[in-house]
Order: C-alpha cells, then structure tokens, then sequence
C-alpha cells in the first residue's frame, strides 16, 4: 500500500503543477517585481529631496502656497516624513498624487509617474490577471485557484522530500545543492534543495494569500479566534461619483467642499508630541465636514502594522483622541488579519521580511523551472 499511496502523491503533484505552474510562475514573478516598491519609488523620486529648513509650513500655509500654483488641487490626504529632506505628499485618491516642498509649500510635481504605473500593474497582474483579457472577478478566481493549488503543491512535496532514513548521506542530498550534478540529477538536486529552504516562507505567503483571496478563508481566521467575522464590503457604484472615484462628491455629483483646516495644526503638533519616533505621519480628510481628522503616525516601515498608532484630531473640540481604527483597540482575529497582509509580502519585519520574502518568490520560479525540466524528462524519456 505505501508504494501505491506514494505514487498516487506524486502523480497528484506533478499533474497539479502542470494545470497551475503557469499560473504560480506568473503570482511568483509579478511578487518578484513588487517586492521592494517601497524603496525604489523612493529611489525613482529622490531628485525631489529638498533643502531641509528651518520648520515645516504648518497645515494650513502649506495647503494655501500649494493652491496657488494648483487652485484645484483637494487632497484626500497628507503624508510628512521624518526625514527633514523629505517632501510631503499630497494624495489625491486615483488621480494620483503630488509633492510640496515642506518648507516653502512649492509644488514639486507628481514625481516618476511611470514607476508607480509599472508598479500598479505589475500589482493588478499579480491580483487579477489584469492585462491578459480577464475580467477582474475572473482573474481573481484564477490566482486565488493557483495559490489553493500550490498549498496543495507544497503539502505534498513535503511528503515526497520527506526521507525515508535521517542519514546524513541520504539528507545531504535534498538539502544542499550539488553544483558538480547536471541534467535531470541536477533538477531533482534544485527541486529538493530550493523547496526544503524556502518551505515555511512559502506556507506563510500562501496561507495568507488565500484569506485574501477567499471568503471562507477570511471568515475561517475570525472563527478560529473566537471573533465574528465582519460584514462584506458593499461595492460602490462606479463612476467619478462614488467613494472609490478620484475625489470626494455630493450628492449632486458637484465636488465636496473642503474642509476647514483651522485648528489643525496645533492638534497635529501635539501628536507628533504624544508619539515620538514616529518615521510617517499620514493625514486624512474627513468623509464629511466636522468630522474628526484620522491620522496615522507610523514609527516603521509601510507593513509593520504593529507599530501603528491611529489617532483622530477633533477641530470642534481642540482635542487628539483615541481612533477606533487603532490596532490596539481591534479584536484578535482583526488584527491578525491586519498582520497577514503584510504578511504576505514579508513587510511586517521589514526590510529583512521583505527580502526572505523576495527570496522565497525566486524559489518558486526555479521550483516551476525544474519541475516542467523533469516531467519533461519523464513524458520524453530524455
């Protein structure tokens, strides 16, 4: 029976990875590409560093010297760096995003905008498919498929690699490569070698690919810790209109008024106080006017949401209060699905996440590689 159930695994992996090798291989470049869009979007846009000042333009000053080149220029949110040789970003939803100088509120432009159009779609290929005909519910079916049938991949090449004697000898051979091997020896070397190293980076970039992916994978996260899962996002109607459009509307479809800045800048001040260290400091306009102001003080990189505070400035009553949106005041099962999406990419632990994580996506592509080499091997009889 063991060599019968041995052979049955094997043939259910090598099939599964001929069905969704492309596919993987596609999720696997694309992550690839993205993995550091953090730091090269930073590279792309360092000719926009500016001289550092004396202070920064408060909120208000800010906004009036950049509307003077821009009258129509309504930001949907404000982001300051740290770095005094920074410039602040002035984000307008899908319409992109501006910089300023901090110190002198100059209009700097919209930086490498062909880097973030790269970027974006390499993103909405590695999601959806995007560019290849697919619709994007389509798409996402497909990729979402791909991962459920690598975790498939995975489970059972653990099986196969799985020694039969813990010999040194017989180890040596699927965990180190061989570089003196060539052909199918050399492939079978690579395919041991390069899963057993990158086997628990995959599982967690898998794992948490499906609850991206699947609603009964999301769901199944709040359950297992006791939480209720949250409601299902309705969509927004389509259209410059709609919340997901490129500024805010009225009900009439004419813009929404700004809101008023007065008050702003002491209560941001006063933050910047409560939470030192901070290395971003995001901004956001309020849905409706009167609303409190969210604000998100960042102490390290874009996915280490664990190092998070959110706050909301409240103008009407001069006051910085607790957000609801906090990861802090945020159930169990919330909060780890806020840490799976970084997760996914290794930026939870940084820098060094998102390179083991990069790392990860290269043995996926080798995996691919030397496993269509030897079932060609196999069918060819080469």
């Amino acid at each position: 029976m063991k060599p019968t159930f041995h052979r049955l695994i094997f043939w259910g992996h090598l099939v599964i990875g001929l069905v969704a090798g492309l596919v993987i291989l596609s999720m696997a470049a694309t992550g690839l590409i993205i993995s550091y869009e953090a730091q090269l979007l930073d590279w792309a846009n360092r000719d926009l560093r500016v001289i550092p000042g004396t202070a920064h333009l408060d909120v208000e000053t800010l906004l009036a010297k950049v509307h003077e080149t821009k009258p129509d220029l309504q930001p949907s949110g404000i982001t300051w760096k740290a770095d005094p040789a920074m410039p602040v970003t002035l984000t307008m939803g899908k319409e992109g995003i501006f910089f300023a100088n901090p110190y002198t509120g100059q209009l700097l432009g919209e930086g490498h905008r062909a880097w973030r159009d790269f970027f974006h779609a390499a993103t909405e290929w590695h999601r959806f498919l995007i560019g290849t005909g697919l619709s994007k519910d389509t798409g996402k079916a497909v990729t979402g498929a791909g991962s459920l049938l690598f975790s498939l991949l995975l489970i059972s090449g653990i099986y196969l690699w799985w020694p039969r004697h813990w010999r040194w000898s017989s180890l040596r051979a699927i965990i180190l490569l061989n570089p003196q091997l060539r052909g199918r020896a050399r492939n079978w070397n690579w395919h041991n070698v390069f899963g057993f190293w990158s086997a628990l980076p995959l599982l967690l970039i898998i794992l948490t690919g499906l609850i991206m992916s699947y609603g009964w994978a999301n769901n199944l996260l709040f359950t297992l810790t006791g939480t209720q899962p949250p409601p299902p996002r309705e969509r927004p109607a389509g259209g410059p209109g709609s919340p997901s459009g490129g500024g805010k509307r009225e009900g009439n479809g004419s813009p929404a008024p700004a809101p008023s800045l007065s008050g702003l800048s002491p209560l941001l001040a006063q933050a910047r106080q409560q939470i030192p260290g901070w290395t971003t400091l995001s901004l956001r306009m309020p849905l409706k006017p009167g609303d409190p102001f969210p604000l998100m003080l960042d102490r390290g990189g874009r996915g280490q949401v664990h190092l998070r505070t959110m706050l909301n400035l409240d103008v009407a009553q001069g006051k910085v209060l607790p957000s609801p949106d906090d990861i802090q005041q945020q159930n169990l099962g919330r909060r780890l699905r806020m840490y799976a999406r970084f997760l996914h990419t290794g930026e939870l632990f940084g820098f060094v996440g998102q390179t083991v994580a990069a790392l990860a996506t290269i043995c996926t592509i080798l995996l691919v590689w030397t496993g269509f080499a030897l079932a060609w091997r196999r069918f060819t009889k080469s």
